[in-house]
C-alpha cells in the first residue's frame, strides 16, 4: 500500500524532531507510525532505542508484530532494504533487534520496580485490581460510618443524595446515602485527585489534597463572609413576573409597580444569591469528609502492599523530578518515543511524559517524541482523560503552538456519505463560537475527514445513510432488526456467492438500559447476538431480582432497592399496602431520633407523640435517620405494628415472606460470598424458576438447564473473579462486592477488542466501540435527552433561535448554534477544583476573569456579593449573545456537549458501507402507538436529539435521498399515517431505496397484531398447553395454611408447614397422567425428551448445517480432535444385536450434540475443576516464562526480574503450605497447590521456553486451523541441548487414559499440534517433539504420554476427517 502525501510527510519527517501527529478516524494512523520507526530504523536509529507506548496489550502486541514484520521483510540478501521510504541501507545483525513496546501503565510500573525505594515505594508493591479496589474502598467507608452519619442534613444530600421515597423516611430529611454510593464516591474523588493534580510543586498524593483543602477552606471562608448571619432561604426562591399595565394606570403609578417589582426582584436575586452561595459552601465541607476516606484509601493501599496504576505513575514522577539522573539515564536509553492514542492520556500521565523525555532546554540527551491522536476521539474524559491533551502537548514540549500539528485526513474506512456526515456533525468543534470560553487555550484545530483516493484517482465508494424517525420504541427496534437484515443480505457473501465470515452490523447505544430489547427482537428475527460487556448479564430479570435482595441486605438504607423486589411480579405486593408499611417505617424512624433528642436533651420526653415529627424536623441536623424499612420487617414486633393497619391480609402474607427471606439471608452474612449468593438465588427460588420456565416454554419440549441457568452461573462466576482479584490481604465482603457490581453497570464500559465477530448482530455501547468498525451500524435511542445524554450532569440543550443554521443556497450546511447548561465541578464533592487543576491553563476560569498564572486562593477576592458568586457559577442568560461572560454552569454544558458530539463522531465513523441514526417518540415497545392523533414533525423534531436533526436536515435535500418506499399496492394500508406508518427520515446513497423498500416499506406491509400491547412481565407467563397444570398447582399451594409460621406471623428461618394436600397425578379423559404440580410438569417433559429418539434425517440435516458454518469460520484443534474421534468411530461400528443398538444410539447423541452446539452454541459454566485447570494453566506460564516470551507481555514480567519473579512464585507457594497445614484450603485450592509443586519439581521447570500460552493459526487444505500452545521449549524431549528442535508439552490437569483407544484420541491433539508448529516455524515435522504432562499424576516417571513419531501425511490424512466438507451449495 502506498502512503498518501501526509503519511509521507510524517514518515520522512526530521529524524530528532518533536512530531505532533492528528490522525483522524480510519487514516491510517497505525500503518504511519510503523513506517515512521521503520524509517528511523533505516536512517540508523537503532531499533532498540525505539519506545512504544500504547494503552492497551493488543495494541502494544499489533504495533510490535508490524514493526517486526517489516523490518524481517525489509531485509534481502545483501542486507539492503527492499522499497520502502528512505531507501537506505540497513544493518543486517539488527534484523533480530526490536522496539520496546509496552502499555502506558506497564512501563510506569518498571519505573517503580526498578527505583521505587527511594520514594518508599516497595517493589514488591502488587498491581490492584478494580475489584480489589472496590472492596478496600468499602472497608474504609464502614470504618468511618459514624462520621459520615454525623453531619447536617444539607451536608448528606451533597455527599449521598436520597430522597423520601428511598430512605423509606417521610420528612423532609435526607439520609446519607446508599453504601455503594458513598464508595463510588470516594473512588471517583481518588482517581479525580491521582490523574488531574500531579505537577508543579504537587508530587505527592498527600500534597494534592493539602493544596484542595487550602482552596476549599479558602472558599467556605469567602462564602462565610458573603452570608454572615443571614437567614437561609428553605427554597430556591422563584423570579415573579412583571406587572402588567391596567387600563387604569397612570404613567406615575405604573412606574411605581415597576420599581417595586424591581425592589422585589432584587430581593429575590439576593436570597437566591444566599441559598446557592449556601449549596457551594456545603458541598465543599462535605468534600472535606471525602478527602480524608481518600487519604485513607490511600494508607490502606500502602499497608497492603498494592497500588492502583494511577499511584504508579505518581510514584514515577516522583521518582523523575527528585533524580533527575533516572530521567537521564531512560533519555539515553531511548532516543525516540512513540506516544499512542495521546488523547486519552490523563493529565498526570502527560506531565510525566513531559518530565520524563523533555529536557526543557537544559542540556542533557535529547529524546525526540512523536505523539499521535485524535482529539475528535476524545471519549474518555468521565475516567481522567486530560482535556486539550494535543495542546498541553506542545505547551509541555515546547512546541510553537502557531504550527499546525501534522495531519493524517484520508479515510479507508468510512464511505464518502458517512464522512460528509461525520463532517457535518463536527463543524461546532472546529468554529469559534460566538460566545468566548473564558478559558485563555483551546485544543489544536482539526481538519476535515477526506475519502480515501486510490490509485488511477478512484475514490472511496458513496455508501448508504439512514436517518429514521419512528413513533414508539417498537417501531425503531423493528427498523433495525429489517436493517440488519438487509445489511447481512448484502454484505454477507462476496461477489461469488460464498459467505463472508465476521460480524456485518452493530446497534451502537449511548445507554445499556434498552439493549435487551433489541437483543430479543433480533434473535426472534433469526439473527445471532453478541452483546459486549457486562449489559447482557446485570439487565436480565432474574439477576436484577438478585442483585436487589443482596442490596437490601448488604446496606438496609437502600430502601429503594427493597421496595423495587416487592414490587415485581416476584410478589407483586399492592402499592397502598407498601405505601402503609413505609408509613409504619416512618413512624418507627421518627420514634427513633425523638428517642435519641431526649437523651441528647433537645427534648423533654413529656411531648405529646403527635409533636414528635416536628420537634424532630427542627432538630433534623443533629440526628440522622436510624430506621429503615428492612429494619421494621426485621423488627420482632413487626406482625404487632401491622395489627389496625390498612395492609390487606395477602399483603400480609407476603410482608411475612419477606421478611422470613431477609432472616435468612441476615443469618448467613457470615458465610463465604458464593455461599450467600447461592442461598439468595435459593431464597427466590431462581434457581427452580429458571429452569422450570425454560422446560416448560421450550419449543417441542426443549430443555437445557445449564442454559438456563447460565445467568445465574454467571453471577456465580462473577463473584469468583472478585474473590481471585483481591489481595491476599483483603478480605471479602458482601458490600464491596455489592459496590464494585454497581460500578460495573453504571460506568461506561471501554476497551475496544471484545467483539468476537462470529455474531450476525454486535450490541454494544458506543464507548466500547472505539476502534471497532463494521459494514453496517445502526446507532439508536438518538432522543433529546438520551443523545445527546442529560445523565449525571443534567445537560441541558436548547437551539439558540437566532442562530438556526441550514443548508444555504449553494448547498453549504450551516449548524445551528445551541444554547447549553450542565453541572460544574463546583456543585459535584467528587470533582477537583479547577483553580488547583495542573491542567487549569486550558479549562474555563473561576472566576472567569482570574489570572491563571496568579494564586488560586487570591484570586477568589473578586467575588464580593452573594449575587457575583450567583452570576459566576449559576447565570443563564442564553439572549446576550457575546455580552456577558458565560457562568461555568454554560462552560461546562457547552463542554458536555462537545464531548457528546465527539462521542457521536466515534460512532457514526465505525461504520464502512452504510449507517443507520434512528429515535422514537413513545418509550413503549409495541408497534401500535398509544396515541390516537397522528404526531406531527413538530412533535418528532421536538423529541429527536440535535445530532440527529442536524444530520437530517444537511442531508435530506440530497438528489439520492429516498423519502418513501416505492413499489408497495396502492391501498389505504400501505400509504403513511403519521403513527401505524410513520414518514419522518430518509436513506441516501447507494442503496437507499433497497434499504427504504426493506426497513420502511417491509414494515408497512406487516401490520402489527393488537396483542403486541400485552406487557409480558417476568417470570415469563406458562403457554396454554400447560395452563390446567399450573391451576391445579395453583390450587394446591391455596390449601397449604397461609405460611405465617408462628405466633408473630413473621415466620422463621428453617419453618415448617404441615399439610395434607393431595400431591398424587391426575388422569385426563384419554387416561394419560396429567401433573398436578408446575415442577412435576416440568419433569415429565424432560421425561418426555429423554426417551424421543433422534433420527437419522435430524441428524444429517444438522451436519450439513454444521458444515456449512464451520467452513465460513476458523478451526479449532479441540473441535477438530471431537470430530476425528467421531469418525472413528462410526468407521469401527457398532457391532450387532442389543448392544450394538445402544453403542448407535449414544454415538447418534453424540453427533446430534456436536452438530447442535455448532449450530447455536449454548453457554457452559466452568466446573471447579475446571476453574483450577485455568487458574494452573495462567500460573504455569508465569513461571515457566517469567519474563514473558517476547509474545506476551505482562505489567509484571516487564517490571521484575526473571529470577525475583520465580523467587516471589515460590515463596508464595510455601505460604500457601502453611494455609493448607492449618486446614485453610479448599478442594479446588488445594488441586491447584499439588499441581504447582509438581511442575516446579518436574524437569520442565529447568528447560528454556520458546514461548508459553501461545495462540497459534495455520492453513490446512484451505482451512484455518488454530489452537493454543500450553509452552513450546528449545531441544528434543530428552536432549535440550539439540539445535533446531521444539518439544511442545500440554499441561494436563485430568485424569491420564489408560486404555488404548482413550490415548489415541488424547495424541490427535499432539499431532495437530505439532503440524501447526512445524507449518508456522517452518521446521520439518520430525524435528518437533511433543508430550501430554498429566499433573495427576503422583509418579513423575509415569506422568506424560509422548506424541507418536507420525509423518505429516499420515497426521494429515486423519485431520481430513475433522475438517468440515466443503460444498458448491453454500
Amino acid at each position: 500500500m502506498a502512503a498518501t502525501f501526509e503519511q509521507a510527510a510524517v514518515i520522512d519527517a526530521p529524524v530528532n524532531d518533536d512530531i505532533l501527529v492528528v490522525a483522524g478516524a480510519g487514516s491510517g494512523k497505525t500503518y504511519t507510525m510503523t513506517n515512521r520507526i521503520i524509517g528511523l530504523i533505516n536512517r540508523g536509529v537503532p531499533a532498540e532505542r525505539i519506545l512504544g507506548l500504547t494503552f492497551t496489550r493488543k495494541a502494544a502486541s499489533e504495533l510490535l508484530d508490524r514493526v517486526s514484520g517489516a523490518v524481517s521483510k525489509a531485509m534481502n540478501g545483501d542486507g539492503t532494504e527492499a522499497g520502502g521510504v528512505g531507501g537506505t541501507t540497513a544493518d543486517p545483525d539488527r534484523a533480530f533487534l526490536k522496539p520496546e513496546i509496552f502499555t502506558y501503565d506497564a512501563f510506569f510500573q518498571s519505573i517503580v520496580r526498578q527505583y521505587g525505594l527511594l520514594v518508599g515505594m516497595d517493589q514488591n508493591t502488587q498491581p490492584l485490581s478494580e475489584a480489589g479496589a472496590y472492596q478496600l474502598a468499602s472497608d474504609v467507608v464502614g470504618r468511618h460510618m459514624a462520621m459520615l452519619f454525623s453531619g447536617t442534613d444539607a451536608d448528606v444530600d451533597a455527599l449521598g443524595g436520597g430522597d423520601a421515597a428511598s430512605s423509606g423516611t417521610g420528612d423532609d430529611s435526607e439520609d446519607m446515602g446508599q453504601f455503594p454510593t458513598l464508595t463510588a464516591r470516594l473512588m471517583d474523588l481518588s482517581h479525580a485527585i491521582a490523574s488531574s493534580m500531579i505537577g508543579g510543586d504537587v508530587l505527592t498524593f498527600h500534597d494534592a489534597v493539602d493544596r484542595i483543602r487550602r482552596w476549599d477552606s479558602a472558599f467556605i471562608a469567602r462564602l462565610d463572609s458573603l452570608i454572615g448571619d443571614e437567614p437561609i432561604p428553605e427554597k430556591e426562591p422563584s423570579p415573579k413576573k412583571p406587572p402588567k399595565r391596567t387600563k387604569k394606570d397612570t404613567d406615575d403609578s405604573f412606574a411605581e409597580k415597576l420599581a417595586a417589582y424591581a425592589k422585589t426582584m432584587t430581593d429575590i436575586e439576593h436570597e437566591r444569591g444566599l441559598y446557592r452561595a449556601d449549596a457551594l459552601r456545603t458541598v465543599t465541607r462535605r468534600r472535606e469528609l471525602l478527602l480524608t476516606l481518600a487519604e485513607e484509601f490511600q494508607d490502606a493501599k500502602r499497608r497492603a502492599g498494592m497500588a492502583e496504576f494511577s499511584d504508579f505513575t505518581i510514584a514515577a514522577f516522583q521518582l523523575i523530578r527528585r533524580f533527575p539522573s533516572i530521567g537521564e539515564e531512560y533519555r539515553r536509553r531511548y532516543s525516540h518515543v512513540f506516544l499512542d492514542e495521546y488523547q486519552d492520556t490523563s493529565t498526570t500521565q502527560a506531565t510525566l511524559l513531559a518530565a520524563l523525555f523533555h529536557t526543557g532546554g537544559k542540556g542533557g540527551t535529547p529524546t525526540a517524541v512523536n505523539a499521535v491522536g485524535d482529539p475528535f476521539q476524545s471519549i474518555y474524559a468521565w475516567r481522567g482523560a486530560s482535556p486539550g491533551a494535543f495542546r498541553m502537548f506542545q505547551r509541555d514540549f515546547g512546541m510553537d503552538t502557531l504550527r499546525k500539528p501534522y495531519a493524517l485526513t484520508f479515510t479507508r474506512r468510512n464511505p464518502r456519505i458517512v464522512l460528509e456526515a461525520a463532517n457535518d456533525l463536527t463543524i461546532p468543534l472546529r468554529d469559534t463560537p460566538r460566545r468566548p470560553s473564558s478559558s485563555l487555550m483551546r485544543e489544536v484545530d482539526v481538519d476535515v475527514l477526506n475519502p480515501w483516493i486510490a490509485e488511477g484517482g478512484v475514490t472511496s465508494p458513496l455508501g448508504t445513510i439512514g436517518v429514521q424517525g419512528y413513533v414508539t420504541r417498537g417501531q425503531e427496534i423493528d427498523a433495525v432488526v429489517r436493517f440488519a437484515g438487509k445489511a447481512k443480505e448484502l454484505y454477507g457473501r462476496d461477489k461469488e456467492g460464498n459467505p463472508v465470515p465476521g460480524t456485518h452490523t452493530a446497534v451502537l447505544f449511548r445507554s445499556k438500559k434498552s439493549i435487551p430489547d433489541y437483543r430479543e427482537a433480533l434473535e426472534n428475527a433469526g439473527l445471532t447476538c453478541e452483546v459486549v460487556g457486562y449489559s447482557a448479564l446485570l439487565d436480565r430479570p432474574e439477576v436484577k431480582d438478585l442483585l436487589a435482595l443482596l442490596h437490601a441486605v448488604a446496606d438496609h438504607t437502600d430502601t429503594g432497592s427493597l421496595m423495587r423486589l416487592m414490587a415485581t411480579p416476584r410478589f407483586s405486593i399492592d402499592a397502598d399496602d407498601l405505601k402503609t408499611v413505609a408509613g409504619l417505617a416512618d413512624e418507627a424512624n421518627t420514634e427513633y431520633r425523638y428517642r435519641a433528642l431526649v437523651t441528647a436533651g433537645f427534648a423533654t420526653g413529656d411531648e405529646p407523640k403527635r409533636e414528635w415529627a416536628s420537634i424532630v424536623k427542627r432538630h433534623r441536623d443533629i440526628v440522622p435517620n436510624g430506621v429503615f424499612l428492612a429494619d421494621l420487617l426485621l423488627d420482632s414486633g413487626f406482625k404487632r405494628k401491622l395489627d389496625g393497619s390498612a395492609v390487606s391480609p395477602r399483603g400480609r402474607r407476603l410482608f411475612f415472606a419477606v421478611a422470613s427471606m431477609l432472616r435468612v439471608m441476615e443469618s448467613s452474612m457470615h458465610l463465604p460470598l458464593p455461599d450467600v449468593l447461592r442461598i439468595a438465588v435459593e431464597q427466590l427460588g431462581l434457581d427452580i424458576d429458571c429452569v422450570v420456565a425454560q422446560a416448560i416454554a421450550g419449543r417441542d419440549g426443549e430443555h437445557a438447564p445449564t442454559a438456563a441457568r447460565a445467568s445465574l452461573d454467571a453471577i456465580a462466576d462473577l463473584s469468583d473473579t472478585y474473590l481471585q482479584e483481591l489481595p491476599a490481604a483483603v478480605a471479602p465482603s458482601l458490600r464491596g462486592f455489592i459496590a464494585w457490581v454497581d460500578a460495573l453497570s453504571k460506568i461506561p464500559e471501554t476497551g475496544s477488542g471484545q467483539s468476537s465477530g462470529t455474531a450476525d448482530v454486535t450490541l454494544m455501547t458506543i464507548h466500547q466501540a472505539k476502534g471497532l468498525e463494521w459494514d453496517a451500524v445502526a446507532v439508536v435511542g438518538m432522543t433529546n435527552k438520551g443523545f445527546p445524554s442529560n445523565q449525571g450532569d443534567h445537560l441541558n440543550v436548547k437551539a439558540d433561535g437566532d442562530h438556526l443554521g441550514g443548508v444555504d443556497a449553494d448547498g453549504g450546511w450551516t449548524p445551528p448554534e445551541y444554547h447549553e447548561t450542565a453541572g460544574t465541578w463546583l456543585t459535584d464533592l467528587t470533582a477537583v477544583p479547577v483553580p488547583v487543576r495542573v491542567d487549569s491553563a486550558i479549562l474555563p476560569r473561576f472566576p472567569h476573569d482570574a489570572d491563571v498564572d496568579g494564586d488560586p486562593v487570591a484570586q477568589l477576592d473578586v467575588l464580593d456579593t452573594v449575587e457575583r458568586v450567583d452570576a459566576e457559577v449559576y447565570a443563564d442568560d442564553s439572549a446576550s449573545d457575546g455580552e456577558r461572560f458565560l457562568s461555568q454552569r454554560e462552560e461546562y454544558g457547552r463542554r458536555l456537549h462537545a464531548d457528546e458530539r465527539r462521542l457521536m463522531y466515534v460512532a457514526l465513523t465505525r461504520a464502512k458501507q452504510a449507517a443507520l441514526l434512528t429515535f422514537s417518540v413513545e418509550s413503549n415497545l409495541s408497534r401500535m402507538p398509544s396515541m390516537d392523533t397522528p404526531i406531527d414533525d413538530e412533535t418528532m423534531e421536538k423529541k429527536a436529539s440535535n445530532f440527529w436533526m442536524e444530520v437530517h436536515e444537511a442531508l435530506a435535500g440530497r438528489d439520492d435521498a429516498v423519502m418513501a418506499p416505492t413499489g408497495l399496492p396502492d391501498r389505504e394500508d400501505c400509504r403513511p399515517d403519521g403513527l401505524l406508518r410513520p414518514l419522518y427520515g430518509f436513506f441516501a446513497g447507494d442503496h437507499a431505496e433497497d434499504y427504504e423498500n426493506a426497513v420502511v416499506g417491509a414494515a408497512w406491509l406487516e401490520p402489527p397484531a393488537e396483542a403486541e400491547d400485552e406487557h409480558v412481565p417476568w417470570p415469563r407467563p406458562l403457554e396454554d398447553r400447560v395452563a390446567a397444570a399450573v391451576r391445579r398447582s395453583v390450587d394446591a399451594v391455596r390449601n397449604v395454611d397461609d405460611g405465617t409460621g408462628g405466633a408473630d406471623g413473621a415466620g422463621s428461618a428453617g419453618s415448617t408447614v404441615q399439610t395434607t394436600v393431595d400431591r398424587s397425578d391426575a388422569k385426563d379423559p384419554n387416561g394419560n397422567v396429567v401433573p398436578r404440580t408446575l415442577l412435576g410438569y416440568a419433569h415429565k417433559v424432560m421425561e418426555a425428551r429423554a426417551d424421543s429418539a433422534i433420527s437419522p434425517d435430524d441428524i444429517s440435516s444438522l451436519e450439513k448445517q454444521g458444515e456449512r458454518i464451520l467452513a465460513a469460520g476458523r478451526q479449532n484443534v479441540t473441535a477438530i480432535q471431537t470430530r476425528m474421534t467421531l469418525m472413528d468411530d462410526n468407521a469401527n461400528g457398532s457391532g450387532t444385536g442389543e448392544a450394538g443398538a445402544r453403542v448407535r444410539k449414544e454415538l447418534d447423541r453424540k453427533r446430534y450434540r456436536m452438530w447442535a452446539g455448532i449450530i447455536r452454541p449454548i453457554p457452559r459454566s466452568s466446573s471447579p475443576a475446571a476453574e483450577a485447570g485455568t487458574r494452573f494453566h495462567d500460573w504455569a506460564a508465569r513461571f515457566i516464562c517469567p519474563q514473558g516470551d517476547g509474545m506476551i507481555q505482562t505489567a509484571e514480567s516487564i517490571a521484575m526480574l526473571p529470577q525475583d519473579m520465580r523467587a516471589s512464585m515460590l515463596a508464595n507457594l510455601t505460604e500457601r503450605d502453611q494455609m493448607l497445614a492449618d486446614g485453610q484450603l479448599d478442594a479446588r485450592d488445594r488441586h491447584l497447590l499439588i499441581w504447582q509443586h509438581r511442575l516446579v519439581d518436574s524437569r520442565w521447570a529447568g528447560r528454556a521456553a520458546v514461548c508459553v500460552e501461545q495462540s497459534i493459526a495455520a492453513n490446512i487444505d484451505g482451512h484455518i486451523i488454530n489452537g493454543k500452545l500450553d509452552a513450546v521449549f528449545s531441544g528434543g524431549l530428552d536432549d535440550p541441548s539439540d539445535a533446531g528442535r521444539f518439544t511442545v508439552v500440554d499441561w494436563k490437569t485430568g485424569r491420564k487414559p489408560v486404555n488404548t483407544q482413550d490415548i489415541e484420541v488424547k495424541l490427535a491433539q499432539l499431532d495437530l499440534y505439532r503440524l501447526l508448529w512445524s507449518r508456522i516455524k517452518e521446521v520439518p515435522l520430525e524435528r518437533i517433539d511433543a508430550t501430554l504432562y498429566y499433573l495427576s499424576v503422583d509418579d513423575e516417571s509415569e506422568r506424560e504420554l509422548y506424541a507418536l513419531p507420525k509423518s505429516e501425511d499420515e497426521i494429515l490424512a486423519r485431520v481430513r476427517k475433522g475438517l468440515p466438507t466443503q460444498s458448491d451449495n453454500d
